[in-house]
């Protein structure tokens, strides 16, 4: 696993993130963000990341994959949030470096994802549930918290300029090759952990 962040720290270094002159962001805050109902013909998911700087110094993107092809859907950021949204039906959807997950999701309605951070292997997407006794869900005392605590963050177009480099991209194939490969090997329970499903929509 360190071997895997070693690589995406390099990628992050071959698009200039390490020089001496200051990199484009790839990610901003947006502090006048109105959250707009989820559209009548796509589903709106939010990504919600609430742990600190320090944790989450290297902004997450997000990526929905098709065929191996890897398409960015947005970025995330320490104390940020994050809006994706994606036509009804199954996606697969990967987190980068190493975590996938996949959503099952209905047009019109809204969904919320925590990005959970764990020590050593990235940022795993976490579906929030609309009941249950999990910590995971949007009835749990955390839920508000974390939408209190975390600010509007968006992609901007470097962002796109950089996953699209082709060193960047060699290097985030065999991230994405190596998560594809954990999820694989998740047993039916652990990767129904790692699903969103269409009851976990929830009122815009």
């Amino acid at each position: 696993m360190k071997k895997l962040l070693l690589i995406a720290v390099a990628a992050l270094a071959a698009t200039g993130a390490f020089a001496k002159e200051k990199p484009k962001p790839t990610v901003v805050e947006v502090p006048d963000y109105v959250l707009a109902p989820p559209p009548a013909d796509q589903a709106q998911i939010v990504f919600v990341e609430p742990i600190n700087k320090i944790q989450g110094m290297f902004p997450v993107g997000l990526f929905e994959i098709v065929d191996d092809k890897r398409t960015l859907l947005g970025m995330s950021w320490w104390k940020g949030k994050t809006v994706v949204l994606l036509p009804p039906g199954k996606h697969l959807l990967y987190a980068s470096p190493n975590h996938m997950m996949e959503a099952n999701v209905e047009a019109g309605k809204r969904y919320y994802v925590l990005l959970r951070f764990i020590y050593a292997n990235g940022f795993q997407m976490r579906p929030l549930r609309t009941s249950g006794t999990s910590e995971y869900r949007t009835t749990g005392p955390e839920f508000a918290k974390w939408l209190k605590e975390t600010r509007w963050v968006e992609k901007t177009p470097e962002a796109d300029v950089m996953f699209a480099d082709s060193k960047t991209s060699e290097m985030y194939d065999k991230l994405q090759a190596t998560a594809m490969n954990n999820w694989q090997a998740k047993t039916a329970a652990e990767a129904a952990e790692l699903t969103l499903n269409p009851e976990d929509a929830v009122a815009p």
